[in-house]
């Protein structure tokens, strides 16, 4: 007596519930080709059936239906999330890629070391009004018009120094998109910003002891101007001693000066060749 060998299944298969009848007949399509159930027979869930559901489904080797399993939304959520993933890595390497060829990667160890010196170390320590040590990306959410506030370590959400710091990185990555010899020369932008920056710094810290100047000068009278004027270069000396500067400014000034080179040389080699 010969026993029979079962035919063979396969699975892994998706498709959607089409049609759903009372009486426990319906229909699931499967890249477009329906195959019918019944729900007695190859229904495998907890729940009953629903139009437009996703299941997986077994097939016999004789292309019919053996059995049904409802596919839940949190499963189809996380199989959707890992496809974006998926997705996101092989966009990101192509990016990355891209970058490597044009850009090379000295300019992007630079770029690198830029955004640590920004975000990762402090750049300046104050004992003014109080000792702060601050990253760059911390100073640039302070209000640099007032030495007091920045002092203090008075943050906003986001401003417009954040905004243009921003834009700056991002030029840098200008002669990716940019086919113009003067795109390269977006790489410079960082340093310009840091310069700016600084000289605003500078600034604040002049314009807060002539206030100060001032002020001792209206209760003097007018007189002993001398007297005002040498208080005024000490009380700028003691701003100057009180600050000190971190890691995250060296980073941040070696770095942007390598891209300023980097982005120069790039651009006269477009315009000689």
């Amino acid at each position: 007596m010969q026993t029979s060998i079962p035919a063979a299944s396969t699975t892994g298969q998706r498709g959607r519930i089409m049609t759903y009848q009372p009486s426990g007949l319906g229909t699931v399509s499967i890249e477009g080709v329906q195959y019918p159930f019944d729900v007695s027979k190859h229904w495998r869930s907890d729940t009953a059936p629903v139009l437009n559901a996703v299941v997986d489904v077994c097939l016999d080797a004789s292309g019919t239906i053996e059995t049904l399993h409802v596919v839940s939304t949190q499963q189809l959520a996380q199989e959707d999330m890992a496809i974006a993933a998926k997705l996101a890595r092989a966009k990101g390497q192509q990016l990355w890629s891209k970058a490597v060829s044009m850009l090379g990667l000295p300019v992007l160890a630079s770029i690198g070391a830029l955004l640590a010196g920004a975000f990762l170390f402090n750049v300046l320590d104050m004992r003014l009004y109080g000792n702060s040590s601050f990253s760059f990306w911390e100073m640039l959410g302070m209000p640099i018009d007032n030495l007091e506030r920045l002092s203090q370590g008075t943050r906003s959400s986001f401003t417009s120094g954040r905004f243009f710091f921003l834009l700056a990185i991002g030029a840098c990555f200008a002669s990716l998109f940019i086919h113009n010899a003067k795109a390269a020369l977006g790489k410079a932008a960082p340093l310009l910003f840091l310069l700016i920056y600084t000289a605003r710094l500078t600034m604040t810290v002049r314009d807060s002891v002539s206030a100060s100047t001032a002020g001792v000068q209206s209760m003097l009278g007018g007189r002993n101007n001398e007297i005002a004027s040498r208080m005024a270069d000490e009380m700028l000396s003691q701003v100057w001693r009180s600050m000190s500067f971190g890691v995250g400014t060296y980073l941040l000034l070696a770095s942007a000066i390598v891209l300023a080179a980097y982005g120069y040389g790039e651009y006269k080699r477009k315009t000689i060749g």
